[in-house]
């Protein structure tokens, strides 16, 4: 039976320029099918947490320019389930305004915040540390994470080192790298001490509350009574120019007492290319192939005419219809969407962003 107290926020506020060109400022990674199944990855991240959460406990957390979209690609949801940032500050921010949000219909909430960008291999685990995880902060007011064992030495991965032992695979959070270097992460990787954060964390209102206000000052301290969204919008742009911003990974691990729990269901974090390549299905060869909606049009199934000829881990993505030929390539990304052509190794999501600024400066917004 699924808790009443309980909540999930999805976070799908981002731009995902890692995932650059498919997604652009306008049709951000969130809101694209990049598994041909017919559902987008915001979608996916809403179907799954259903099993855990009532449906009406569920809210989105994105931006303003962002409302439309979402909304139309979850039309069982209610306006006020979609929790809108007026500007972008990351995702702490956003996490706590949803606190805000929450608290006003259940003070005792437990909530859990997950990225919309999750690839998860093992449902039933994964749903069973949800529930382990919820039932932990309904009665430890603590911040709560949950981590996966590291597998190799992946620097587009935050890095959270397990501290005293708790019992049932928890633990206390002795230290947290965001990032490192490749040489720091095969260090953390060889060490056993560490587990990659998934991005996924869990508290009870009680905990969020002290925290949320040295973040966005004035918010949880407001006298005034919201008796709708509408209210509460005008609320939350008032606060927000004050806000801090900073990623709630950052606003948690570095800032605060957490504790993490070793999960064990298989998951990856899709917002870059190089991880997109592993867990996409691929050729004998090592190569993958992602093929979206011609830009405007839903997409309609018929798979994409990509042939490769002397490749080698190598993945192409270009829009539905168009046929693509690719020879002689080992390890790179070929992608192809609206005014936009990209050829580049595909060993480093940090070098596709640095590509993107670049890009920037010497054409303008139109290409982003």
């Amino acid at each position: 039976m699924k808790n009443n107290n309980n909540y999930c926020v999805i976070l799908a506020g981002g731009v995902g320029k890692r995932l650059w060109p498919v997604s652009r400022q306008d049709h951000p990674k969130q809101f694209i099918d990049f598994f041909g199944v017919g559902k987008s990855l915001l979608q996916l991240t809403v179907e799954r947490m259903l099993t855990v959460v009532p449906a009406d406990h569920i809210y989105v957390s994105t931006c303003e320019e962002y409302a439309a979209i979402a909304m139309k690609q979850l039309p069982e949801m209610k306006p006020e389930q979609f929790l809108l940032e007026p500007v972008r500050l990351s995702t702490g921010p956003a996490a706590v305004r949803a606190t805000w949000h929450i608290v006003q219909r259940c003070r005792n909430a437990n909530i859990l915040v997950i990225p919309s960008d999750q690839f998860i291999t093992n449902e039933q685990e994964f749903t069973k540390s949800i529930v382990q995880g919820f039932e932990y902060v309904a009665t430890h007011r603590t911040f709560l994470a949950l981590g996966v064992k590291t597998t190799k030495a992946n620097t587009a991965y935050g890095y959270i080192q397990r501290g005293t032992p708790l019992g049932d695979g928890l633990y206390t959070v002795k230290s947290f790298t965001e990032k490192p270097e490749e040489q720091y992460a095969e260090t953390f990787v060889k060490s056993g001490e560490f587990l990659w954060n998934t991005g996924i964390f869990l508290w009870n209102a009680a905990a969020m509350c002290t925290v949320g206000e040295s973040i966005m000052p004035g918010l949880f301290h407001s006298d005034i009574i919201v008796s709708n969204i509408e209210e509460e919008n005008d609320i939350v742009r008032s606060c927000y120019p004050a806000a801090e911003r900073i990623s709630i990974d950052l606003l948690l691990l570095e800032n605060q007492q957490m504790d993490v729990l070793e999960c064990r269901f298989g998951w990856s974090d899709v917002g870059s290319w190089p991880v997109m390549q592993d867990v996409l299905p691929k050729t004998a060869d090592g190569n993958a192939i992602v093929v979206t909606p011609a830009t405007g049009q839903e997409y309609k199934g018929t798979g994409g005419k990509v042939v490769f000829k002397n490749c080698r881990r190598t993945i192409v993505s270009v829009p539905e219809g168009v046929a693509t030929v690719v020879q002689g390539l080992d390890g790179y990304l070929v992608a192809l969407q609206g005014n936009v052509l990209i050829v580049t190794p595909n060993d480093n999501a940090r070098r596709l962003k640095g590509l993107v600024t670049e890009l920037q400066v010497m054409y303008g917004e139109e290409y982003l």
